[in-house]
């Protein structure tokens, strides 16, 4: 279903997900405005005069997103947040946890405070905010899957009218991809971060008639409409 006219939010543009995210925003007719923000602007984005009318790209201090960004977030229809590093990149336990988790939650404080209706949120496969963790490196997968629990909670404690939650598993990065995501690929299931934003993307723009106030999106039930050009996916019952 098309809803002609929305405006979008991005967040975590910059990564492989959210850049591809806003490229197929940019070029999704349902959609009037695509607004990033973030540290850096997106650099990816070919100069095409209709992609560029819809661009707008805010650039914030991540630690002050909340008064920095507040305007950027105002009017828009639906945020699609894709905030996400690794230990090795942020720098230690508490580097990571800022951007997987408070830049989360400070993302979804600002948007409920401006009226945004649907929050649309990257997670990953297994995350559950109950899980035992530490700071420890030899234990971060733990600390992992709970940060990403603890960030689906943040944005569901917010009460958005309508929330997504996709948990995509090993993800197909292309020139982004990681050292040991490389190797995976060549032996475990995965799924093209183009699929991921096509389908983020089709669920924004779902027949109302198909919307669930919660709806959670497993990496199989991604895996089972990846290859359908129109179809969302159906959320986990």
């Amino acid at each position: 279903m098309t809803v002609p006219g929305l405006t979008a939010v991005v967040l975590g543009a910059t990564g492989a997900i959210g850049e591809a995210l806003t490229n197929q925003l940019l070029v999704q007719p349902g959609f009037k405005r695509v607004i990033t923000i973030g540290r850096r602007v997106v650099e990816n984005v070919p100069a095409e005069s209709g992609r560029i009318a819809k661009l707008v790209q805010t650039t914030v201090n991540m630690d002050a997103l909340e008064v920095e960004a507040k305007h950027a977030f105002t009017g828009a229809d639906v945020v699609f947040c894709a905030l996400g590093t690794t230990r090795k990149i942020a720098g230690s336990a508490e580097a990571y946890k800022k951007v997987d988790y408070d830049y989360v939650a400070a993302s979804a404080r600002v948007a409920k405070e401006v009226g945004v209706t649907h929050f649309s949120l990257v997670s990953a496969q297994g995350a559950n905010h109950k899980c035992p963790a530490n700071d420890l490196a030899l234990f971060h997968p733990l600390l992992y899957t709970k940060t990403k629990g603890m960030a689906e909670q943040a944005a569901l404690q917010q009460g958005f009218p309508r929330v997504s939650i996709f948990r995509p598993g090993l993800l197909n990065r292309g020139d982004k991809a990681r050292g040991v995501e490389k190797m995976a690929l060549h032996v475990m299931s995965h799924i093209d971060v183009q699929d991921v934003a096509r389908l983020m993307i089709l669920d924004a723009l779902r027949d109302p008639a198909t919307v669930q106030p919660i709806m959670r999106f497993e990496m199989d039930d991604l895996l089972k409409v990846v290859k359908a050009v129109d179809l969302p996916p159906a959320p986990s019952t």
